[in-house]
């Protein structure tokens, strides 16, 4: 998608709403950004019936309507909806066609539960941090992880942490982070816990490090850290979300959650 791309369709009066990052899309175009950009988000709450309508309504395009209808009446898959509506203008190039193809079918083939995940830490970048929780949520529900074991929790529960950090909810977060340090064990995920501690109550920070057996070194670390994000008193919002971004790149770099 190197090349600028003019609008071929007419853009619609009345915007088709996506709840889940708040986006309002007045044009093919737009959608075929959307769903380039987002394809863990797709699911039935937006391949619907309604968007079929939208299309056919808003935007003219009878035929692709007629063709979005067929693929949810006989229940074709997500991979089939999402390639008609790119088909209809040509939105990629051949190479990128392709690409967009593999890796639906590699999304088709990972468990529900992770697929679930990923939604959420797509809904953390887009900064829906209380839709994100809730997706997060139904996952650590469901009975079947289909063999991915503890540590897959253990990453939930950190992202939800992570969620709940960006929301000023230290409590929530420290609680998160704890779950996700007694399922991982990892310095980091310790590292985490102690820091939302520290936000939510300075004061029996100290006692909090103790009771954790942690180091030394890392409890000073983690005072430095806030000292210099001018976490020492309120902070303003920007600085504590630096310091949050460099937490969870940190975690996702060393272990791949």
């Amino acid at each position: 998608m190197g090349s600028y791309i003019l609008c071929q369709v007419k853009r619609a009066s009345m915007p088709y709403y996506i709840e889940n990052i708040s986006t309002n899309i007045y044009s093919i175009e737009e959608l075929c950004y959307y769903f380039y950009h987002n394809i863990y988000l797709l699911d039935e709450t937006i391949l619907n019936e309604h968007l079929c309508d939208w299309i056919r309504k808003e935007l003219g395009l009878e035929r692709l309507y007629r063709r979005l209808y067929k693929i949810l009446e006989e229940e074709e898959g997500t991979a089939e909806f999402i390639l008609a509506v790119f088909k209809e203008i040509n939105y990629l190039s051949h190479q990128e066609f392709k690409k967009l193809n593999e890796n639906l079918n590699l999304l088709q083939q990972q468990p529900a539960v992770q697929r679930e995940k990923k939604k959420g830490d797509y809904l953390v970048e887009n900064k829906m941090y209380v839709n994100a929780l809730r997706i997060y949520e139904n996952a650590l529900k469901k009975e079947d992880k289909e063999g991915l074991g503890e540590q897959f929790n253990g990453g939930i529960y950190h992202n939800m942490g992570c969620a709940y950090m960006y929301l000023f909810q230290f409590k929530e977060a420290s609680e998160c982070f704890l779950k996700a340090y007694r399922l991982l064990g990892t310095r980091q995920a310790l590292k985490h816990y102690l820091t939302a501690c520290c936000m939510a109550d300075r004061e029996s920070f100290s006692q909090v490090c103790r009771e954790m057996e942690a180091p030394k070194e890392l409890e000073e670390e983690i005072r430095n850290s806030l000292k210099e994000a001018g976490e020492q008193a309120p902070a303003p919002q920007g600085e504590t979300g630096e310091l949050l971004g460099k937490l969870i790149r940190d975690y996702h770099r060393s272990t791949g959650f």
